[in-house]
């Protein structure tokens, strides 16, 4: 009976302390530096037996102004500006994003980003997270707001093409996309017949004259559009 009773004992006395001094003896590590204030108060996020709730979450942290305005109300002040994507998340999926007792940078405590967990309309328009992202080249001038025709969301890796070292999308050829890439998807074909009031029988008559009979890549010879060929778009990709 004895042993017993001790281990009855020492359960009550453990459980006491642990109600008691939660952030002594069940805490998992220090707080992030913003949640500094909660670390003797572990019920401001964790409810008792369930852990960390994301119900919790937003009792503090608003997600329509996140990024914009801190906790207090204050506005946060960034360049570029950060996007409030919070406010198209569920509310329910705080923590599957964040987690916490990683020390007191803010930035050990973010997890994996995944586009799923963002509304249907948000998945769709990348733009409205990503407006202040879009290269200012002339790529991406001429290019519409369907993003994931060239990027993914599995890896955000700004695409690093540089259409130019093909053709110069100069003042005299900004054509959407699909103007010259008529295949969706496949941006390695091109026509420039869209434009162009050439037929192929014709250009194949004018460049056979001038004993061309590789005519088919246009810009291998023509890379800024000009009548007649560069030197060095001649000499490149055979």
């Amino acid at each position: 009976m004895k042993p017993l009773f001790i281990f009855i004992a020492s359960a009550i006395i453990l459980s006491a302390l642990a109600a008691a001094f939660p952030d002594v003896l069940l805490n998992p590590g220090p707080l992030m530096k913003g949640h500094q204030a909660l670390k003797r108060d572990c019920l401001s996020c964790h409810r008792p037996f369930n852990g960390a709730a994301s119900v919790q979450c937003i009792s503090c942290h608003r997600q329509n102004v996140i990024g914009i305005r801190n906790v207090a109300g204050s506005l946060i002040s960034s360049d570029p500006p950060k996007t409030p994507f919070h406010g198209g998340l569920s509310a329910n999926s705080c923590v599957d994003c964040h987690t916490d007792h990683k020390g007191l940078d803010a930035a050990k405590t973010v997890k994996t980003f995944r586009h799923e967990l963002l509304s249907e309309s948000l998945q769709k328009n990348c733009i409205e997270c990503h407006r202040n992202k879009k290269p200012e080249d002339d790529l991406h001038k001429s290019a519409q707001a369907n993003c994931s025709e060239c990027h993914s969301t599995t890896a955000w890796k700004p695409a690093s093409f540089d259409h130019s070292r093909y053709f110069t999308l100069d003042s005299d050829h900004k054509a959407s996309c699909k103007t010259c890439h008529t295949d969706p998807g496949n941006y390695k074909k091109y026509t420039c017949y869209n434009c162009h009031e050439h037929t192929p029988a014709n250009m194949a008559a004018v460049h056979r004259e001038e004993g061309i009979y590789n005519y088919q890549n246009c810009m291998k010879c023509h890379r800024d559009g000009k009548k007649e060929g560069g030197e060095s778009g001649g000499e490149d990709g055979d």
